[in-house]
């Protein structure tokens, strides 16, 4: 026994510390180390890895890079280790009640956590969010353009907050005491939610900033499949309200480069249609999961020229690089190095500017954090490294790939923002590609109601597309991925009532109450 616990105390790095975490279900008993897995893992995990939680340890110094916080079971206590850092702060996914998974933190008054500390999670995220829905409240009542004016009932939300903290705290009992963070913590995210919507459609109303805005949607490689329908697509995104329309040229295996005229014809009709309909094209030189492996700067250079030239005059915005900092560009089972990726990016950046200076560059990041699959690819551990090496460069607009279902935001938004701000403030921002579960069955994170696809994806695009008007530098954006498949489908495929739904089957009457509930405090 006594070298037992000897060879694992030698085993540890001697800079090792841990604390000791502890997580409530629904009636207020204790979650092991499995329960509390469960309760951080997607909804098609079943049994999930310990090793690969969405929950990340931060150094509150700054002077180490983020780790991925190791979750054990040890005797009756659930520990979580890090190595390398005195203190830490908790960055996680979390879930809130009745309003989805969201980007957290817990962070102890923002002093962090240190070797032999004890952290209530339910307790801690909820004062840690609270605190910072405050900050956030603030800032934007005080300092930014155009200020922020809180409605009546953006106020009402915030004092239910600040009263369910108040009311947790005086809770002495751990049952009560769980379930009333909870319920504080459910306050917040409404408040937060509905100050970043507000927030965002005073930005939109704003004259002087209207019309330097953008609301978009997408139509991917499939439009050449429904040009039978291209006429009522355009006809449909222009009666949508949305101005953009992001334009995703295909790989096209014959002639890659575009060197030959014939590759155009189809995309000619498209550009043209949507000129007629008064709708603006971003053009996406190449899509992140089609880029081959044979992939040089050379090639994407050239196929960017080809592609500019044919379009100069009809397309003024190119988006160059889209979700940069994934994992999967050039093949997910050996995806191109960071190097790579920046070198290839850059070419075609460089090449945009080469042929007209005026032209619009953009570049998509992957809004991911605490489900990256390692900190190089987070949004915090790729910006850094990629800034010193030259992102940004040649560079007009930053956006934001939003994909609740597999990477939540809600609270954590504007921290996804507040990264890509912080290391690039000379450019543009939006949300540039927004979506949300590509069929009809949720196998992510949920949002809102877990049984109601349709409905979250209405919601998300309410909240998102109008919430990022609320942004430092924001364009606003949008650009819903999937929108022939959801939005637009073909003719065979539409719901008999309505031609802009998504919706394959009818919601609950309980999901749609809470859609409604909802989308009710966004709106009033």
């Amino acid at each position: 026994m006594i070298a037992a616990a000897l060879a694992v105390l030698l085993a540890a790095p001697a800079d090792a510390a841990s604390v000791k975490l502890f997580a409530f279900d629904d009636r207020g008993g204790p979650l092991d180390a499995a329960g509390l897995a469960r309760r951080l893992a997607r909804a098609d995990e079943k049994e999930p890895d310990l090793a690969k939680l969405p929950v990340w340890a931060v150094p509150v110094d700054g002077k180490s890079p983020r780790q991925r916080l190791k979750i054990s079971q040890e005797g009756k206590l659930v520990l979580g280790s890090w190595e390398k850092a005195d203190r830490v702060r908790l960055e996680l996914v979390w879930p809130v009640e009745e309003d989805g998974y969201n980007a957290v933190g817990a962070d102890k008054g923002g002093a962090g956590f240190g070797d032999g500390e004890v952290v209530f999670l339910d307790e801690e995220i909820a004062a840690t969010q609270y605190r910072l829905f405050k900050d956030m409240w603030k800032r934007r009542i005080s300092d930014w353009q155009p200020l922020y004016k809180p409605g009546k009932k953006a106020k009402a939300l915030a004092d239910e907050a600040k009263d369910g903290m108040a009311a947790a705290a005086g809770e002495k009992e751990t049952p009560a005491r769980v379930k009333a963070y909870k319920s504080a913590l459910h306050a917040t995210s409404l408040a937060w939610e509905k100050a970043l919507f507000e927030h965002g459609l005073q930005h939109a109303l704003d004259e002087r900033r209207a019309p330097g805005l953008r609301f978009g949607l997408t139509l991917d490689e499939s439009m050449l499949k429904r040009l039978d329908d291209l006429d009522w697509i355009a006809e449909a995104v222009r009666r949508s309200g949305a101005e953009w329309v992001r334009l995703v040229f295909r790989a096209n295996g014959p002639d890659f480069l575009y060197s030959s005229l014939r590759s155009f014809n189809e995309y000619d009709g498209v550009v043209e249609e949507l000129a007629r309909n008064k709708v603006q094209v971003m053009g996406c030189v190449l899509d992140s999961t089609q880029w081959p492996k044979t992939l040089t700067p050379e090639l994407y250079a050239e196929r960017t020229k080809n592609l500019v030239l044919h379009y100069r005059g009809k397309i003024s915005s190119w988006e160059v690089g889209a979700e940069l900092n994934g994992d999967w560009l050039g093949g997910a089972s050996a995806p191109f190095t960071p190097d790579q990726v920046h070198r290839i990016y850059s070419s075609g950046a460089a090449k945009v500017k080469e042929i007209d200076p005026a032209l619009e560059t953009v570049a998509t990041l992957y809004a991911w954090e605490e489900t990256a699959p390692d900190a190089a690819h987070a949004l915090s551990g790729w910006l850094p490294v990629q800034v010193k090496r030259g992102f940004g460069r040649d560079l007009d607009v930053v956006g934001l790939s939003v994909q609740p279902e597999d990477n939540p935001m809600g609270m954590g938004l504007e921290r996804a923002f507040d990264a890509v701000g912080e290391a690039l403030p000379a450019q543009k921002l939006m949300i540039s590609s927004l979506g949300y579960v590509e069929k009809e069955e949720l196998k992510g994170y949920w949002w809102l109601a877990p049984d109601d696809v349709d409905g979250a994806r209405k919601d998300i695009a309410i909240l998102y597309a109008t919430a990022s008007c609320a942004m430092p530098r924001s364009l606003c954006g949008g650009f819903w991925w999937q929108t022939l498949d959801q939005m637009l489908p073909p003719a065979g495929a539409r719901p008999p009532t309505s031609t802009r739904s998504g919706a394959a089957r009818s919601s609950s009457s309980a999901a749609a109450t809470k859609r409604a509930k909802n989308s009710a405090r966004l709106v009033r």
